[in-house]
């Protein structure tokens, strides 16, 4: 099978989708490729890539990676208009294109395109309700005039569209007015043999970090903003020490000045200097190193890839009571809390950082869930039924 992903950005050596799932389908013996923008998001500063990177084509894992040159960019949206993307799908005569994320620029070329050419198209979508916050009237608006305006021209030519979480489908269904005989939930997933215990180098990375051996390591990665809740995560921290000296926080990511200053100043008024080790930034090589040095993940915010990550190095997690979460804990390999409240989420780390057999089993249960469902590989073979599933119903790809 011909498959042609259509992303606004491609950055090699990240955890997203479109790293992974693109290299999976390759690996089940698929024609893959990406049409993509010469733009970097902004985590490439980080990396120190450059933000522009010229057209290209070049090999990754297995895949082709068209870079077209972007003519005009929306940089509050990270937004980005592809020169000659039809053009490089008609070269490819792909047998399904699958465009990530429905309020893109790409997808929406590739949606009015699409009309008239009538290929077989799935989309998917990562945007979940906390994606959208502030609910303004502007994007009450929007959504309103997409329902009622945009979704009709388009629906037509859209054989899927894939959620990736339970709040995404209820949000497609809602404010795109997407019928349900149309979504199929596809999760996100990890790499289980990129993300997997290593007790040897989690022991490496407490002495560097000067963690004693004995200390439950409680580890929180990714974007460091204010929708992330790191906030309520120190709060909730000065509580547990009190209960269980053993507990230690490790956090990884990089804050905006001014978060950060609030974060230290929360750090300095509860008085647990001694028990944060704060890491800038690591890149997604390095994670599970850091990983294997805890006992405890811990996202008391915004859902991050990360977490399936995590959960892939046999950490037991605890995430907010909200839907976005539901499928990474579904092996009973977590704790929900209520998002918001610091007190709620030290009694769900005091919970297990003071039971050694409950979380060393819930950390189990973490890494069986990512090795016989949440994969990269699991999660490739599901896109290509709905792929297939689409063709069939259109009786396979037009011809020209």
């Amino acid at each position: 099978m011909r498959i042609v992903h259509v992303t606004s950005f491609f950055q090699p050596g990240m955890g997203y989708q479109e790293n992974c799932l693109a290299p999976a389908q390759a690996r089940l013996g698929h024609e893959v490729s990406i049409i993509t923008s010469d733009r970097m998001p902004s985590e490439a500063a980080l990396m120190g890539d450059p933000r522009t990177t010229g057209r290209a084509r070049e090999e990754v894992d297995g895949v082709t990676v068209i870079r077209l040159r972007s003519l005009w960019q929306w940089h509050a949206h990270n937004w980005v208009y592809l020169k000659g993307l039809w053009a490089e799908i008609k070269a490819l005569d792909p047998d399904i294109i699958h465009a990530h994320n429905i309020v893109t620029i790409p997808t929406w070329q590739v949606l009015s395109g699409n009309r008239q050419r009538r290929y077989p198209l799935v989309l998917d979508d990562h945007n979940n309700y906390f994606n959208i916050q502030p609910y303004t009237f502007q994007k009450k608006v929007f959504y309103g005039m997409f329902r009622r305006l945009l979704r009709p021209l388009w629906i037509g030519s859209v054989g899927r569209v894939m959620p990736m979480s339970h709040e995404v489908q209820r949000l497609v269904r809602t404010e795109f007015g997407i019928d349900d005989r149309l979504i199929t939930l596809v999760h996100l997933g990890a790499d289980p043999e990129r993300f997997k215990r290593n007790v040897e180098r989690g022991a490496a990375v407490r002495a560097r970090l000067g963690i004693s051996p004995s200390a439950v390591v409680i580890v929180n990665a990714g974007k460091i903003t204010r929708h992330k809740d790191n906030h309520v995560l120190l709060e909730a921290m000065s509580e547990v020490v009190k209960r269980d000296p053993r507990a230690h926080l490790l956090m990884i990511g990089d804050a905006p000045p001014e978060y950060r200053a609030e974060l230290e100043g929360v750090i300095a008024r509860c008085g647990i200097a001694a028990k944060v080790a704060w890491i800038a930034f690591a890149e997604n090589a390095e994670l599970s190193s850091f990983y294997s040095a805890a006992g405890i993940g811990v996202w008391p915010g915004d859902w991050s890839i990360t977490v399936l990550e995590a959960a892939s190095c046999e950490l037991p997690l605890v995430l907010p009571d909200r839907e976005y979460a539901l499928y990474s804990v579904g092996n009973e390999n977590g704790i929900l809390f209520e998002r918001g409240s610091a007190h709620a989420l030290a009694e769900a780390l005091t919970a297990l950082v003071s039971d050694d057999v409950r979380r060393g089993a819930m950390g189990r249960r973490s890494r069986e869930l990512i090795e016989k469902k949440l994969n990269w590989d699991a999660i490739a073979r599901e896109t290509i039924n709905v792929y297939q599933e689409v063709i069939t119903g259109r009786g396979g790809k037009p011809h020209r």
